[in-house]
């Protein structure tokens, strides 16, 4: 469906400005991860969606990669990193996703895209392109810090017994980030019709988990 990249988009949009808001009031170094994760999320649907709309161009299918397929997840896990982990690590975390961020806009722009394939499944660069590779280091590993911390938060308020409104919260998101992981699996493999889908559903699952934590 044409319009759920774009409702996508606006769900995002929606989240980095929340996240923003609570940066402003708080200066919490996680707030600011998050939201240009989030931020980014919306640039690379709205690209989907335009990809969608028309004829998919070859800058549509550079950004809509580059932010969603590669970065969004990566910047998204520096937020847990930076709210769960000591900060020199987060600190270290934070020089290697920027060098990856820097690798990963070479990796777009410098490999030729086959639009046939990009409209057709998603798989516009071909195997073993850095690009590819690329994507699977960043929302893989981002994954998993994102769903393990999420789970490793709701365990620790489990176990205390108390506020369990937040062990619940984290519980969610982390639900929402192996939704949207699914989705970007399978397109990788090679399904179609399956991203945007997974995308809205398990952004909105995730702006429900943070909502609850309050």
């Amino acid at each position: 469906m044409v319009a759920l990249p774009a409702i996508t988009a606006i769900v995002a949009l929606v989240f980095a400005v929340v996240v923003v808001r609570q940066y402003a009031e708080h200066h919490k170094t996680y707030q600011l991860m998050w939201a240009a994760g989030f931020a980014m999320f919306a640039v690379a649907a709205f690209a989907g969606y335009l990809a969608r709309s028309g004829t998919t161009t070859e800058i549509e299918y550079r950004l809509f990669y580059l932010f969603g397929a590669i970065l969004n997840v990566a910047w998204l896990s520096l937020g847990t990193l930076y709210l769960l982990a000591r900060r020199r690590w987060a600190d270290v975390a934070l020089v290697a996703v920027s060098i990856l961020s820097v690798l990963a806009a070479y990796a777009v722009v410098s490999v030729p895209v086959d639009l046939t394939a990009a409209a057709d499944s998603g798989r516009g660069f071909p195997n073993g392109s850095l690009a590819r590779v690329l994507a699977g280091v960043g929302s893989g590993l981002g994954s998993i810090v994102l769903i393990g911390g999420a789970l490793w938060s709701a365990w620790i308020f489990f176990q205390r017994r108390r506020n369990g409104r937040r062990a619940v919260a984290n519980v969610i998101i982390a639900l929402g980030v192996l939704i949207v992981a699914a989705g970007g699996t399978a397109t990788f493999t090679g399904a179609s019709g399956v991203l945007e889908a997974a995308n809205l559903v398990g952004l909105s699952v995730m702006f429900a988990g943070f909502l609850l934590i309050g």
